[in-house]
């Protein structure tokens, strides 16, 4: 649409309520207290568990400390100072959750001792805990009006997996704060006057969220469609959106990757982790672990790989990458049908369905005691049941689709390789919390005798009020 358009209707109290992209003072002080609960709960789930950081937590804050003492990961060329042994320097982990840590420590006056960067990092995930929460409500405003909006929050708030994953040290904390921010600048770019500066922003937030875990790419592929609403599709015009979105992701990506190629000396797509993490899944004896099956193990737990281990330390980090992702390739080759296997067996495990020794191991792998977990779980299944509920409504499905491909995408990347929840779940879960809003929204709005939506608007039209609606096409 090249121009403005209207339509008129008379919806009911309720609709308009839910309609509007503001919230009203009242709705504001409602919307600032649960906020102020949501970071309240999570830094008393901070005091209240003990907390050790293992496995890739505890190497988060090791490349922290060295970040805030350096500037940098380290670039020596030391056997051991790579992943898994090997010589430095590394490019395993994406910095974008070492950085932050880092400037965590600095603030904190903890730049070089580990243990005591501990609770000041789990408060950090405190307030990112809140932050998130805070990008829900602001998501479900944009998507579904402020009915919704505060419901979604109050939701967020409150959701026992939102507030034990604020107790742990996972990258994936702040993976969502990106991918929420980069979901709501997209929504926000289609009915602004000025889209551009929100298109850029969208390309930032994809960037940062790509740098933080390199599974963040899979946000540009519905962001684009988000952006690219011109037509005819193949104009300069039309293509100028989604071109500033893909330009302002590069440019976000680009210093890591200059980084990477003058130190490891090769190009780096963002983490040379691939190779580790293939062949943790793709091999024998996860294949034949009768309890889990296909349960990630490391290279150092995998039979065939003992010899390898010898010769790690005069490797480098790419090149273990390498041999070990051909490995992995090669096992895939004589077994075709083992990525089904692994899709199936991690979808039941994404889903909290393979028995209580799957969620066990992964509370355990991050530190989350086991009635924690179980409370986690039990929750889950309440939220999943709430968000099948509300997939089939109006509400949901005024939302715009590419909004639903987000959590459909971040799901993929990991069925196919290694699930570990509620980590490895946690860029969907707002998207649960968001369906789970509109199943009650729509309930409320049927005790009331109302529609949660008008019925001729759409999730990008712009608030209206009164006896009449606009509905403007902001983008070309």
């Amino acid at each position: 649409m090249d121009g403005p358009s209207s339509v008129t209707s008379a919806p009911e109290p309720l609709e308009r309520a839910n309609s509007s992209r503001r919230l009203g003072s009242r709705q504001k002080l409602i919307a600032a207290a649960l906020l102020i609960a949501a970071l309240a709960l999570r830094i008393g789930e901070v005091q209240r568990a003990a907390y050790v950081p293992v496995n890739d937590a505890g190497s988060y804050l090791a490349l922290a400390s060295q970040i805030a003492h350096t500037g940098d990961y380290s670039n020596s060329h030391v056997p051991g100072k790579g992943a898994g042994g090997t010589r430095g320097p590394s490019a395993y982990f994406p910095p974008g959750y070492p950085y932050f840590l880092a400037a965590v420590d600095l603030i904190d006056g903890h730049a070089t001792t580990r243990g005591a960067a501990v609770h000041p990092a789990r408060l950090s995930q405190a307030l990112l805990g809140t932050v998130t929460v805070g990008l829900i409500g602001l998501v479900a405003l944009e998507a579904f009006g402020a009915t919704t909006a505060l419901i979604a929050l109050a939701l967020a708030a409150f959701y026992p997996v939102l507030i034990e994953l604020a107790g742990t040290i996972v990258a994936e904390n702040l993976l969502v704060v990106f991918e929420l921010a980069a979901v709501w600048a997209a929504l926000r770019a289609r009915r602004s006057r000025r889209p551009y500066a929100w298109i850029a922003g969208t390309g930032v937030f994809t960037g940062l969220a790509t740098l933080t875990h390199d599974n963040g790419i899979v946000l540009l592929i519905p962001l684009v469609f988000a952006v690219w609403s011109g037509r005819p599709r193949f104009t300069p015009r039309a293509l100028a959106a989604p071109a500033l979105l893909v330009a302002c992701v590069v440019l976000t990506l680009a210093p890591w990757l200059i980084r990477n190629a003058i130190v490891m000396h090769q190009f780096i797509p963002v983490s040379d982790e691939t190779g580790i993490t293939l062949v943790g899944t793709y091999n024998p004896a996860s294949a034949a672990n009768h309890v889990i099956p296909y349960k990630w193990r490391l290279f150092y737990g995998i039979p065939q790989d003992k010899g390898l281990i010898r010769e790690v330390r005069s490797m480098t980090e790419p090149a273990l990458g390498d041999r070990l992702q051909s490995q992995a390739f090669d096992y895939i080759g004589a077994h075709p049908l083992a990525p089904v296997e692994v899709a199936y067996h991690n979808t039941l495990r994404l889903l909290e369905l393979e028995g209580s020794v799957a969620w066990h191991r992964s509370a355990t792998a991050m530190d989350i005691h086991e009635e924690t977990a179980r409370v986690g779980v039990d929750s889950f299944w309440i939220m999943c049941l709430l968000a099948l509920a509300g997939a089939f409504t109006r509400l949901a499905r005024r939302a715009p689709r590419w909004v639903w491909a987000v959590p459909i995408l971040f799901a993929l990347t990991v069925v196919l390789v290694n699930v570990e929840t509620p980590r490895f779940r946690e860029p969907v879960e707002p998207f649960l919390v968001l369906l789970a809003a509109c199943a009650v929204t729509t309930a409320l709005a049927r005790l009331r005798g109302g529609s949660p939506v008008g019925r001729e608007r759409d999730a990008s039209s712009p608030a209206g009020g009164g006896e009449r609606v606009e509905v403007i096409e902001r983008l070309p």
